[in-house]
């Protein structure tokens, strides 16, 4: 399920990008830090896929790590360093024609990760583990619906343009996806999706008047093209 969000508003994420710049920010003062020094700083590693992945696990998962206990975080915070490692590999070796995007998908899905934990994480610390992916994934999937809204229904007014929203999120949220996805395959996914979304324009239209309603069908329209050719790369896939 988590894939299928992820095509939806990949592009118009503008969190990740605030984010990878706050990365290169931060190696380019590593850099410029080891150039006034004799020697390498300390904690230095000669292994940039790891230290990047380190500022990445920092800005991603800081407010979980930073709820742990001293003795536990440094343990969790290896292991989730260790996915986001595989995952800046693996994006280069899909940049490479090595991999294929499908592959990667796999990697950086917030369930890849979970499984790397479970042998890591107590029960208590798995649960605090879920409930931060849930608000997390939840903030930034309505972040992303907004900007893309936004942006494809310039004319909506802003007390239709939350009605909207509280709409797709109650039926298209990635906790009530979590609660309703039975573990099928990422094709019987997509085809939730869609009855999700047919369903939330059912409850729009009830709710809008025309001129309104022809705005968001042009936002409704991109997510269903998004849906469906994420269904049809499922199909090929199997």
């Amino acid at each position: 399920m988590i894939r299928t969000l992820r095509f939806l508003f990949w592009e118009c994420n503008s969190i990740k990008r605030k984010h990878l710049r706050r990365c290169f920010f931060c190696a380019l003062l590593l850099s410029t830090n080891a150039l006034g020094q004799n020697g390498p700083p300390p904690g230095y590693s000669n292994n940039i896929d790891e230290q990047m992945a380190k500022m990445q696990v920092q800005v991603r998962y800081g407010g979980f790590l930073g709820n742990l206990s001293n003795s536990r975080r440094a343990d969790i915070n290896s292991a989730i360093t260790a996915v986001f490692v595989e995952r800046n590999r693996a994006s280069k070796n899909v940049s490479a024609g090595l991999a294929t995007a499908l592959a990667m998908e796999e990697i950086t899905s917030p369930d890849y990760l979970r499984d790397q934990l479970l042998d890591v994480l107590t029960r208590d610390e798995l649960l605090a583990f879920d409930e931060f992916e849930d608000s997390y994934l939840q903030v930034q999937l309505r972040n992303n619906f907004n900007a893309q809204l936004t942006r494809t229904a310039p004319g909506l007014r802003e007390t239709n343009k939350e009605l909207v929203l509280e709409i797709l999120m109650k039926h298209m949220g990635a906790g009530q996806a979590k609660e309703t996805y039975s573990g099928g395959s990422a094709v019987d996914e997509s085809q939730r999706q869609l009855r999700a979304l047919m369903a939330a324009r059912s409850e729009i239209v009830s709710q809008l008047e025309d001129e309104q309603m022809r705005e968001v069908e042009k936002f409704l329209g991109q997510i269903q093209s998004g849906l469906f050719t994420s269904q049809s790369m499922n199909e090929a896939a199997n």
